[in-house]
């Protein structure tokens, strides 16, 4: 006893690319490096703030 063989419809084929392609994107996120995300990483200098003293201090005496 043979086996029916299944050919595919034709509007399959939009279905079955637009699987393909969703796979090559995920793909290609999943080859990202992974995000940094240390919430409490500091990659810049704060502003002072007008009301802060100690950065008030720090400008009057610093030498030019």
């Amino acid at each position: 006893m043979t086996k029916p063989i299944h050919h595919p419809l034709q509007s399959d084929e939009k279905h079955v690319e637009e699987v393909r392609k969703t796979i090559r994107e995920a793909r290609a996120a999943l080859e990202l490096p992974l995000p940094d995300t240390f919430l409490g990483r500091q990659t810049h200098e704060p502003f002072p703030s007008e009301n802060d003293d100690d950065a008030q201090d720090r400008q009057r005496h610093t030498p030019a």
